[in-house]
């Protein structure tokens, strides 16, 4: 079979699986524990994973990965300030991000809250004043969301939300290939290369 046939093949087919919708979920669930929950699901649901859990053991996870980076050599970085006189880079950034967010559509929005502060007078003040905006919303949306005021006994703050945004891959590589050949980003490329190549002497 012809180089070029085999070419065009594997072409094609990266170009299908791109086209394949990409989910990507995001889980809160705040009871006597709060956990957070990141998730993918891609090839309608044949590959997904789900990772997080409460945030007690997301803090112990952190402090033991400080710790570790801690016993490590340090290492000489650029600093944020460095970036920020890279001309051009903060517009280019926010270019992106702003065409990226374009191609995300939210296909799942589910918000339950149930919140009190403890006293009925605040209560009613605050979660009230938020109430009524969230109500209006979700008459308009085809996505629920809800907060209920709590006025029985101590300061409440419980419910779940849950977030699904789908994106089509190859829709997103317009921007970032624009984005990796502008002349910003080819400016951060050589100040992490020359910054690399520092460390190393």
């Amino acid at each position: 079979m012809p180089a070029g046939i085999i070419a065009a093949i594997v072409v094609g087919v990266i170009v299908l699986l791109l086209s394949v919708p990409l989910d990507l979920s995001i889980r809160l669930e705040v009871r006597e524990k709060t956990a957070l929950r990141f998730g993918f699901a891609w090839l309608f649901g044949l590959i997904k994973k789900e990772s997080g859990g409460d945030r007690k053991q997301g803090e112990q996870k952190r402090r033991f990965a400080s710790k570790e980076r801690a016993k490590k050599k340090p290492r000489e970085r650029w600093a944020f300030v460095d970036l920020l006189r890279i001309r051009g880079l903060v517009p280019s950034v926010l270019r992106l991000l702003r065409d990226v967010l374009r191609r995300v559509k939210v296909k799942h929005l589910k918000v339950d809250f149930l919140a009190g502060l403890g006293d009925p007078a605040d209560t009613a003040l605050v979660v009230g004043s938020v109430w009524l905006p969230v109500f209006l919303i979700s008459q308009s949306s085809p996505h629920t969301l809800r907060l209920q005021p709590s006025f029985d006994g101590g300061p409440v703050l419980q419910g779940h939300a849950h977030l699904v945004l789908r994106v089509r891959p190859i829709r997103l590589m317009p921007p970032i290939v624009r984005f990796v050949c502008s002349r910003p980003a080819l400016r951060l490329l050589r100040l992490m290369v020359s910054s690399r190549w520092k460390r190393k002497r």
